[in-house]
């Protein structure tokens, strides 16, 4: 028996995949958040430098992918 889907509203998303479009605005997302201070606002700019650098790091190879 098959169960419920936890969104029924967006059942596509449910499928175990993730599309491109959706992982760079999340990852863009996480930018803005380490740039505004709301993700971790403890952390120096020493420790956002790096944080954003990954990501762009992170957002390059996501680039090299078509889907």
């Amino acid at each position: 028996m098959k169960s419920e889907p936890l969104f029924p509203k967006y059942p596509e998303y449910m499928n175990g995949r993730l599309k491109k479009i959706d992982m760079t605005a999340r990852l863009e997302h996480i930018k803005v958040g380490l740039a505004n201070k709301s993700w971790y606002p403890e952390w120096d700019a020493r420790q956002r430098g790096a944080a954003q650098r990954i990501l762009n790091n992170a957002l390059d190879v996501l680039d090299e992918y078509d889907y």
